[in-house]
């Protein structure tokens, strides 16, 4: 691609990659929050689940259509009306303390956090010049994890101050700052003529996301093998079926499945759905450990976790630029292995281990981020056409939250497994409180203090049932990442991928079919207006293509 350099591009990327952390982080803020929300609203913990779920669940279900809103209509408009959205609903917040409303206001911030997410990637990918749209899209990359670590550490330093209304607030008062600096200096662009809304295809990918995601955010709860998770699951599958059989029919499709054709975009795919899963799982189960076994409050958590930013922006730099020399399957399969051994090496600690040795696990995991993360994105994002990057960017988003969505409830399956197992040897204590820290690690050191002696028994019991629970969540994380690594090195294209045979001519029928075409994009500014040629890819399916 070649590009004339829009105005201000570092403060383009600057606005874009706030918007990313500022979506990410209403994530993991909350977190923190959740035990004083909790006592201060009476709260239950199915209310408590809902209030982190549901914002998840709108984000992951419109990520699709919100893509495509931004191709239409401009991605500067959609992003700027998402943030505006996020911030009232987190204002609006401390206006109540009826728990229902809450959770409505955090399905507020879903949607506009869906408007949000999509625009970020698709404006970096096509505003900026290409020697800076390769490092916009690592740097990007890491912010999406630079932000949920962010999110704990605010919150974390928040909690410890002040109550929880003030992480609502504080969300409030970033959404205005960002908004204004994506005012002032992020350019517009789409292109309305050749993108495609697709009603019904939207719809189907909302039924198909929405059932999968709410199926797997309440098997854990409701019950794997219930009615309902199981119709869940029928109708999002259903959905999903119905939407593949109509995108590939309809001439002008919401997301053209005919991509999944080629190597890179599947194995992309792939990537990012395995690393998500596994990272946030990881990042899930880093919460109890932190709380119950060292011992940490909010601020201490938020800190803790830091270490993974050593591993993770320097791979993030060169990931790409690495990409470009020695192929994307050796990169992508490096940051799975990496990730692997990060896991197995966090199943050794044990409730008398030093913190060094969780600091080491974290550098390890956000070097195995950083090195299959950005090529992965990077990938799929070149597989689509300049006019659908907002859908491109949008599918990135989905796989991300699917994948989050589903690793931090099967991790919570599996620590609440391991954990609940190990109590079952507890004797000599009243079964009220058997019961009460097998429901939540928290509730030991409440009762502790009533029991004398056997008080100090129950702490170190709850503290060791903890890292059995770790240890099986991160068995688990081990072996899908190590899976992962293997399959796509043996799936992912190599140094001479499908789109080098393209450029000789060398397709065959059913593969993907890349051409250049110059365009003139007119981009508008607050500030001002200008307009830059771009080459980009068209892909096309081939019938028969030989040279």
């Amino acid at each position: 691609m070649r590009r004339e350099a829009p105005p201000r591009p570092t403060l383009i990327l600057s606005a874009a990659v706030a918007s990313a952390v500022l979506v990410v982080a209403n994530i993991s803020s909350l977190n923190v929050a959740l035990p004083e929300l909790s006592r201060e609203l009476g709260a239950s913990q199915s209310d408590v689940q809902w209030m982190v779920d549901i914002y998840a669940f709108f984000l992951a279900t419109l990520l699709l259509p919100a893509g495509a809103l931004g191709d239409r209509y401009g991605r500067r408009r959609m992003l700027l009306m998402g943030i505006f959205i996020l911030g009232v609903a987190n204002a609006a917040t401390l206006l109540t303390s009826d728990v229902s409303l809450v959770i409505t206001s955090r399905a507020v911030s879903g949607v506009g956090a869906a408007l949000i997410f999509p625009a970020t990637l698709s404006t970096i990918t096509t505003t900026l010049p290409e020697g800076k749209r390769v490092k916009g899209v690592a740097i990007w990359t890491a912010s999406v994890f630079f932000g949920g670590l962010s999110g704990v550490l605010i919150s974390g330093a928040l909690m410890e101050n002040y109550w929880w209304g003030s992480v609502f607030l504080a969300m409030s008062i970033l959404a205005g700052a960002i908004f204004l600096l994506c005012w002032a200096y992020l350019p517009d662009s789409s292109n309305p003529d050749e993108a495609n809304m697709d009603p019904l295809g939207a719809l189907l990918s909302f039924v198909a996301v929405g059932g999968i995601v709410f199926g797997v955010m309440e098997g854990p709860i409701k019950g794997w093998s219930s009615t309902l998770i199981v119709t869940s699951f029928i109708i999002g599958v259903l959905a999903l079926a119905i939407f593949v059989l109509w995108e590939r029919h309809t001439p002008r499709p919401l997301l053209d499945v005919r991509m999944f054709a080629d190597r890179g975009v599947r194995s992309g795919s792939f990537s990012l759905l395995v690393q998500f899963t596994v990272a946030f799982g990881f990042f899930f189960l880093t919460v109890p450990l932190l709380a119950f076994v060292f011992g940490y409050g909010p601020l201490d958590m938020g800190l803790s976790l830091m270490p993974a930013a050593i591993g993770l922006f320097p791979a993030s730099a060169i990931a790409i630029p690495l990409t470009r020399r020695i192929g994307f399957r050796t990169v992508g399969t490096l940051g799975l292995v990496l990730l692997a051994g990060a896991f197995y090496l966090g199943t050794s600690i044990e409730t008398d281990s030093s913190f060094l040795l969780f600091a080491v696990v974290m550098v390890i995991y956000g070097a195995g981020i950083g090195f299959a993360s950005p090529p992965a994105t990077e990938i799929i994002v070149e597989a689509l056409p300049l006019e659908k990057q907002g859908v491109a960017s949008a599918l990135n988003d989905v796989l991300r939250e699917l994948g989050a969505v589903v690793g931090i409830a099967l991790s919570g399956s599996i620590f609440n497994a391991g954990y609940r197992s190990s109590l079952v040897d507890i004797v000599g204590l009243p079964q009220e409180v058997i019961d009460g820290v097998k429901e939540t690690p928290a509730a030991a050191a409440l009762i502790a203090p009533s029991l004398g002696e056997d008080g100090l028994v129950l702490l170190d019991t709850v503290s060791q049932s903890v890292i059995d629970g770790w240890d099986n969540g991160l068995w688990a994380a081990c072996i899908t990442a190590a899976i992962g690594a293997v399959g796509f090195c043996l799936w992912a294209p190599g140094r001479n991928s499908n789109q080098d045979l393209t450029i000789r001519g060398e397709l065959e029928e059913g593969q993907l079919h890349y051409s250049e075409v110059s365009k003139v994009l007119r981009i508008e500014g607050a500030r001002s207006r200008t307009s830059i040629t771009v080459q980009h890819k068209v892909v096309t399916k081939n019938k028969k293509y030989n040279g």
